[in-house]
């Protein structure tokens, strides 16, 4: 058991990137539901204020966004790799256009006529228009707009048609062997894929589509399902934190306080004292569960890091 615990809900595209890594490495991990729109009290308990979907837990110490969360992954089970230090920067490249280009590419799809039909019978009407709410707010404050349909249209069908280009004659991204760009690129085509009122608008893709399915053929590891109040249980009885990468130089002293937002979009902030500044991510402490001291890790990258007043 490598100790991860994932708060996840099954319909998330993101949570499924990370769920298929971890199918990939056949990890062992613990699984705790939670809902898809606001109020989250249990997983609040753990970030802080950081709301967005999923957030992975070893112990006490809580990781946020999927490409801090799959580089943890990584380092707690190197083997098979899913960052070839071959192709790093292709990798990261295609990393970055699957979790943002087109990630928000494909939202505007599953509020197209065919595919919130589908979302209607599944969750009924009052709780769509709660969902639409809450997906309205977690994009307001930050630099990124939500997406809209002429976004969508301008964005998905060349961006499916250069990647089913590229899987013409290659069983992954960038080779023979899946990286973290396939695990990118995949979860926004699982979540058309997942509505059957616009999956066909991949069938034009046969190579993509040739693709998807064998990532899925990973499947998700060993899951273990578990209650939000145990995995609290969990953190406030940890007395072992996880190791920290070197530390260096930053503008903030270790020791101060601050808040860590995103800057795109679930801009809510975490507050808490800082407790170590990463080549690539930051480390801050905060009381958690019972008031055990919790550390939640978040990357630089697309996070804002400022010191505020007592």
């Amino acid at each position: 058991m490598t100790g991860i615990i994932l708060h996840h809900y099954e319909a998330s595209p993101f949570s499924e990137k990370v769920r298929a890594v971890l199918g990939y490495k056949q990890l062992e991990w613990q699984s705790v539901l939670i809902p898809r729109i606001m109020p989250k009290p249990d997983l609040l308990a753990l970030t802080g204020g950081y709301r967005k979907t999923p957030v992975m837990q070893i112990g006490r110490d809580v990781y946020a966004d999927t490409h801090l969360i799959t580089r943890q992954i990584e380092a707690l089970a190197p083997e098979p790799s899913v960052f070839p230090t071959s192709d790093m920067a292709s990798s990261l490249a295609l990393e970055q256009l699957g979790d943002k280009r087109l990630f928000l590419a494909a939202v505007p799809v599953l509020f197209r006529p065919a595919a919130r039909a589908v979302l209607i019978e599944k969750l009924g009407e009052e709780y769509l228009a709660r969902f639409g709410a809450d997906r309205a707010a977690l994009f307001k404050g930050g630099h990124v707009e939500r997406p809209d349909g002429a976004f969508s249209d301008a964005v998905l069908p060349p961006t499916l048609q250069a990647l089913d280009t590229q899987l013409a004659n290659r069983d992954f991204l960038l080779g023979e062997q899946p990286c973290i760009a396939d695990f990118a690129a995949y979860h926004p085509l699982w979540y058309i894929r997942a509505n059957s009122g616009v999956a066909p608008l991949l069938d034009d893709y046969p190579n993509l589509l040739a693709w998807a399915d064998r990532i899925r053929a990973f499947g998700h590891g060993q899951r273990q399902d578990i209650e939000a109040s145990q995995a609290l249980d969990i953190a406030a009885h940890c007395s072992e934190w996880q190791p920290l990468p070197s530390a260096v130089k930053s503008r903030l002293e270790p020791g101060t306080r601050v808040a860590v937002a995103a800057t795109d979009y679930g801009t809510d902030p975490t507050v808490g004292e800082l407790v170590s500044t990463g080549h690539d991510c930051v480390t801050i402490e905060r009381d958690g569960p019972g008031g055990t001291p919790i550390r939640v890790h978040f990357p630089r990258d697309g996070f804002q890091v400022s010191a505020v007043s007592e």
